[in-house]
C-alpha cells in the first residue's frame, strides 16, 4: 500500500522536529520543509500538511507589527498557495484570547474582539481566518506553553539555565510536552469528521513558577521581583472529550528530571 504523504513546514524547529518524527512513526512519507529547501518543494502535493512554522516571538509583533504580520499572517498565506494538500493543520496560539487566564473566556466558542487582542494574538487570529478560508479541510489548534527536547526559551528554560525571569515568580502557566502535542495532532486528524475544526490544546491545569523552583535546583531568593503576575490557562473542555490529556504538573516534573539527566534537552 502506498504511504500517505505529510508535509511539515518548519520541520527543523522546536515543535516541527518532533512532529516530523511522529509523522514518520505514524507511517507517513514525510516531506520536511525548511527555509533551505522551501523553494525546491513548492507545488508539492501531500495528503496532509502541518504548519509548524508559526511565529512564536510575541515581542516581535509588539515592537515591529509589520514584520510580525509577515511572519504570522503573510507567510501562512504563502503556505496555503505554495503547496497542494488535502488537509491543512495549523498550529496557532492561545494568545488569541484577550483574557488568557479566564477559563470562561478561553473556550473555542468565545466571542472574540480583535481590538482587545495583543498584536501577536490579532495576527494569529488573522492567520486562522486564512486557513479556514483557503484550506479545503483544516484543523486549527490554539496552543498553550511547551516543554520538550531542544527547549530554548520560556520561563522554565530561564529557571533551568539560571537566567532572570521576565515575569513574577507567582505567575501560572500550562505546559505540554511537544511529544504529547505531536501524538495529539495525529489523533485529532484521525478522528476529524468535519471539514474545518478548532481545538484548544495543552496539558491540564497550571503550575506556578514558584512550584517549578521547588522542583528544580534554582534558589528562590534570587527570583523575588515586582514584575507583573501572569496567568495563562486556556479552556480544554472540548478536546478533553476526545483525548486523554496529560497534567501540566506531571509534564513539568518529568521534563525537569529529563533535563537534569541530559542537558541536551535544553537547546
Amino acid at each position: 500500500m502506498k504511504k500517505k504523504k505529510c508535509i511539515v513546514i518548519g520541520a527543523n524547529g522546536f515543535i516541527g522536529s518532533v512532529i516530523t518524527q511522529e509523522a514518520s512513526a505514524q507511517g507517513f512519507e514525510v516531506l520536511p520543509v525548511t527555509r533551505s529547501n522551501y523553494s525546491s518543494l513548492k507545488n508539492t502535493h501531500a495528503d496532509l500538511l502541518i504548519n509548524a512554522a508559526g511565529n512564536s516571538k510575541k515581542y516581535l509583533d509588539a515592537r515591529d507589527p509589520v514584520k510580525g504580520f509577515k511572519e504570522s499572517v503573510s507567510d501562512v498565506m504563502s503556505f496555503l498557495h505554495d503547496f497542494q494538500f488535502d488537509f491543512f493543520v495549523h498550529l496557532s496560539s492561545g494568545a488569541i484570547y484577550p483574557h488568557e487566564g479566564d477559563l470562561k473566556q478561553t473556550t473555542e466558542a468565545a466571542q472574540l474582539d480583535p481590538l482587545a487582542m495583543s498584536n501577536y494574538g490579532f495576527h494569529k487570529w488573522l492567520s486562522e481566518s486564512l486557513v479556514s478560508k483557503y484550506a479545503p479541510k483544516s484543523l486549527i489548534l490554539r496552543m498553550g506553553g511547551f516543554v520538550g527536547p531542544g527547549l530554548k526559551k520560556n520561563a522554565i528554560f530561564d529557571l533551568l539555565t539560571d537566567k532572570p525571569l521576565l515575569v513574577n515568580i507567582d505567575s501560572e502557566f500550562q505546559f505540554m510536552d511537544t511529544r504529547d502535542l505531536a501524538k495529539s495532532v495525529f489523533a485529532l486528524v484521525s478522528k476529524q469528521t468535519m471539514n474545518h475544526e478548532l481545538f484548544n490544546i495543552s496539558a491540564l491545569g497550571t503550575v506556578s513558577l514558584r512550584q517549578i523552583v521547588a522542583w528544580s535546583e534554582r534558589k528562590e531568593t534570587d527570583l523575588i521581583s515586582d514584575l507583573p503576575i501572569v496567568r495563562a490557562e486556556i479552556n480544554l473542555d472540548k478536546v478533553s472529550k476526545i483525548l486523554d490529556l496529560p497534567l501540566t504538573e506531571t509534564t513539568v516534573k518529568n521534563f525537569i528530571r529529563e533535563a537534569t539527566l541530559d542537558r541536551r534537552m535544553l537547546g
